[in-house]
């Protein structure tokens, strides 16, 4: 699959996942599927509170010099603080893998300091009293293998774009300097970084400095002196190219990689206009003294809104030759809301992330139809609702059993929070919704937040309960499934709608008790008629007097409600509803698809080619996919000449179900005229159906030479000859990787890595050796994710040999989770299972099925991180 549609794909990858579908590209992981995810410290069981705050820390500076050819960091840690309650002997910081040099003590006297996996904890002679304020100096060195990145040449990155940057959520700063690693606390904060002329370097606040120090590198002083919490702390360092623009007198800046500098006109294209449509419609001024953004290399997340300088993946610049494919400014949209929502207000434990998660994407929507009108919002939600409906999760949004905070981003949080807004909204109405959230954030300004603290500020504003809401929508999971049947009664003219709440009732999940709005169009009136009914029971008729029988009847007419609904009115509604409002037309689109009829065919085509909306017309392509009739082909056959990409990459997949010569040739046709390089990689992907078609195999070899943006259509290339397990192009993908590697994104290089192994598996494989090489070269890159794959790669080639260079791998010890040797354990299991004599296969099958339990449990923090 592409890049973007990799992203489609890819569900909780990166701290911001507020959007799915090619065109909705918030915060993901790039554009692929093979980044890795900060791995947890650890896993720990049972249900998870706030910490306790012993001290209060006031105050944090850093003094760091980064060593970027040895990727290493040496510093100065100063924690200013006082006891908050009972004096403390004691002060407990959260620190992994740093080597502790030398610890000072001002306001008390030091007694020793201890270092464990987790921790450094630093005793005093005498207890510090809560009315006294002291502070501690750690001076400390470190190679961090999570919290700070380095890309540097010897990564195998260009010289000219070797950079450093950070990501300390959810809570991974503890890598790279010892502090309190929580959200519940707040301080302000100060980074010196000390670099070679000619680097920049931004963090937090304002810059108060650049000197030259006495070893000849220039030290930035960056100071941030309103409070935020740890995990918003952020440095990042190395050469930029930059863009200036101003809000009035707030200063924006963007910085991408040098090499990326025609790309950074269309990441700031919207920046403005966003800051500006927030502060008017939230009625806060942005909160901090500047904004900037900087784009970084294979960034483990899609966005991380650090205080006044979010830090995004450089993976997801763009060229307008993808046209409508991509675009950043529901990317910057979702980080810049994050200002408000998560730094100047911030959850104050994980299981209330929602906070930050559902309003940051909620705004986005709001901001979306500021930007493209009142459908594009509505089919924003509508992708918002499919991706929360896909998942048929049953767990609450405030959630206390994760067994690491990462687990928290996936989409109860993101969409099911931004619907969870959506219908408060719905509820209260524009103008007081906003009142609302303004009061609550200039009552909770520069503090931590619960959800009954935004509850508690709904109810003051609006004198309305939101006791039952909290209670079956954010402390209870699932959502209602609604079944609902209508029908007509022309003795008592009256409409009868019957509605089955058909969703499993549980301890986790509740029978739901809500508002239902239903909608009549009337013959010979000129506006419809609407009607609310309560629905809290099982099964229920409701009855509505009309004149004369509806022509059109609409459940949830304005899309207000997160319900998986099943309603399909009677054929003739259905031609009306096509013509109706924008998610009334995509539900027709959606039944139609539910037929195998030719004429349904032929309405659903007549959408695909003609409707107003773009969305529509995608759904129109989904429906006739789903049909999967001769006639549904031939429509698709016929509409690849759309005009926007999202549609055209649509009715390229839709065609991916009919493995026929009428939709080969079609797809074949488009290739040779399709300018888009994205379109034409999935196009590309879909010649995984014809292996040993001599003409698809000339096609592949052609696209595997050329040469677009980040190397795309080669990549797709690859992965369909890997699809179709042809062994006769490892050579050339050999080649081809070892020709230019720099020019292919890190996850497609990962993939083709793991193409490789698959295809050269056959012992009798000429190729075979060389791959093995190839291979185990990667297992010492400085790129996790290239050693992960290579480790992942050595077991699909089947290779004993490959044992000797993965049990190193195997046996190392780390205090945290870590991909690579999870992956070298899995190879291995599978290549003794190969090898084993049929006394040994009991044995290595249990030991294969610990480690699959291993894997999935990395699998699912990789598919939960999700983008941020």
């Amino acid at each position: 699959m592409s890049r973007i549609l990799a992203l489609a794909v890819l569900l909780s990858c990166g701290l911001e996942l507020t959007a799915v579908g090619k065109e909705e590209m918030i915060c993901r992981c790039g554009r692929g599927h093979a980044h890795l995810l900060p791995a947890p410290v650890s896993e720990k069981p049972g249900r998870k509170y706030a910490r306790d705050r012993h001290v209060d820390v006031q105050h944090l500076q850093l003094d760091v010099t980064p060593d970027f050819a040895k990727r290493t960091v040496r510093g100065t840690a100063t924690l200013i603080f006082h006891p908050i309650a009972k004096p403390v002997s004691e002060l407990e910081l959260d620190a992994v893998g740093l080597v502790v040099e030398k610890v000072s003590v001002q306001g008390a006297t030091l007694a020793s300091h201890e270092v464990t996996d987790e921790k450094l904890v630093i005793h005093f002679k005498d207890p510090v009293a809560p009315d006294v304020q002291a502070s501690v100096n750690v001076t400390y060195r470190a190679q961090p293998e999570r919290g700070l990145y380095f890309r540097t040449p010897e990564m195998g990155y260009k010289p000219g774009d070797t950079q450093l940057w950070t990501q300390g959520e959810a809570e991974l700063h503890r890598f790279w300097f010892p502090c309190y690693d929580y959200p519940n606390e707040r301080f302000t904060s100060e980074v010196i970084c000390h670099v070679p002329e000619g680097m920049s370097v931004i963090s937090n606040g304002v810059l108060v400095s650049q000197t030259k120090d006495a070893g000849g590198l220039q030290a930035w002083h960056w100071r941030q002196d309103k409070p935020h919490v740890n995990y918003l702390v952020a440095l990042a360092a190395g050469y930029f190219h930059k863009l200036e623009d101003k809000v009035g007198e707030l200063p924006l800046t963007l910085y991408v990689p040098p090499s990326e500098k025609e790309q950074a006109a269309g990441a700031f294209r919207d920046t403005k206009k966003i800051i500006e449509f927030y502060q008017d419609e939230i009625g806060v001024a942005f909160p901090w003294d500047k904004y900037a953004q900087v784009y970084c290399l294979d960034f483990v997340a899609g966005g991380m809104e650090n205080t006044s300088c979010t830090f995004n993946t450089a993976s997801m610049l763009f060229r307008d030759e993808t046209e409508q494919l991509t675009t950043l400014h529901r990317l910057d949209a979702h980080e810049t809301a994050h200002q408000w929502f998560g730094d100047l207000v911030t959850c104050r434990d994980w299981s209330h992330l929602w906070l930050n998660e559902g309003f940051a994407s909620y705004y986005t929507v709001l901001y979306e139809e500021a930007k493209s009108g009142r459908d594009a919002m509505l089919y924003s939600m509508w992708r918002e609702a499919q991706r929360v409906l896909e998942k048929n999760d049953t767990r609450p949004t405030v959630w206390r059993d994760y067994k690491d905070p990462m687990e928290q981003f996936d989409q109860r949080v993101y969409p099911k929070g931004a619907w969870i807004l959506h219908m408060i909204r719905a509820r209260l109405g524009p103008d007081l919704y906003r009142k609302a959230i303004r009061r609550y954030l200039e009552k909770q300004r520069g503090t931590v937040a619960t959800t009954d603290d935004l509850m508690d500020i709904l109810e003051e504003a609006s004198g309305l309960s939101f006791d039952q809401f909290a209670d079956q929508w954010l402390y209870h999971g699932g959502l209602p499934e609604l079944n609902v049947s209508y029908s007509w009664d022309a003795g008592t003219k009256q409409a009868k709608l019957n509605v089955k709440q058909t969703q499993k009732v549980s301890p986790e999940v509740l029978l739901f008790n809500l508002d239902l709005p239903v909608r009549f169009w009337v013959k010979g009136e000129a506006k419809p008629r609407d009607f609310s009914v309560t629905v809290s029971k099982v099964e229920e008729d409701f009855h509505f007097p009309l004149p004369s029988a509806p022509e059109l009847v609409r459940v949830d007419p304005d899309y207000t409600l997160l319900a998986k609904m099943s309603f399909t009115p009677p054929p003739d509604m259905l031609k009306r509803q096509l013509q109706g409002d924008v998610i009334g037309r995509m539900l027709a689109a959606q039944a139609l698809g539910g037929r195998k009829d030719a004429e349904s065919a032929a309405q659903l085509a007549d959408v695909l080619n003609k409707d107003a909306f773009h969305g529509v017309r995608s759904e129109a392509a989904k429906a006739l996919k789903k049909m999967n009739t001769p006639e549904a082909r031939a429509h698709l056959a016929r509409s690849l000449s759309q005009p926007d990409a999202r549609v055209r990459s649509d009715v390229v997949e839709a065609l991916t179900a009919f493995p026929h010569p009428e939709a080969w040739d079609a797809l074949m046709k488009q290739a040779a005229m399709e300018k888009n390089p994205e379109v034409l990689a999935e196009i590309i992907k879909t010649w995984s159906q014809r292996p040993g078609d001599a003409a698809i195999t000339s096609a592949l070899m052609k696209h595997l030479e050329s040469n677009t943006y980040w190397n795309t259509v080669a990549a797709a290339a690859i992965a369909t000859f890997r699809a179709q397990d042809d062994a006769s192009a490892v050579p050339a993908i050999l080649a081809r990787l070892q020709k230019t590697p720099q020019e292919f994104a890190t996850w497609d290089r990962s993939a083709a890595l793991e193409a490789l192994g698959f295809l050269a598996r056959d012992e009798k494989n000429p190729q075979r050796t060389a791959v093995l090489h190839y291979l185990t070269e990667h297992l010492n890159n400085p790129r996790e994710s290239l050693r992960v794959a290579a480790a992942k790669s050595l077991g699909l080639l089947r290779d004993p040999r490959a044992l000797a260079w993965l049990a190193p791998l195997a046996a190392t010890s780390k205090p945290f989770k870590d991909p690579v040797r999870d992956a070298a354990e899995k190879s291995i299991t599978a290549l003794e299972a190969a090898q084993a004599g049929p006394q040994e296969l009991k044995d290595v099958w249990n030991k294969l099925q610990e480690l699959q339990k291993k894997s999935e449990d990395m699998q699912r923090q990789l598919e939960k991180m999700p983008a941020k």
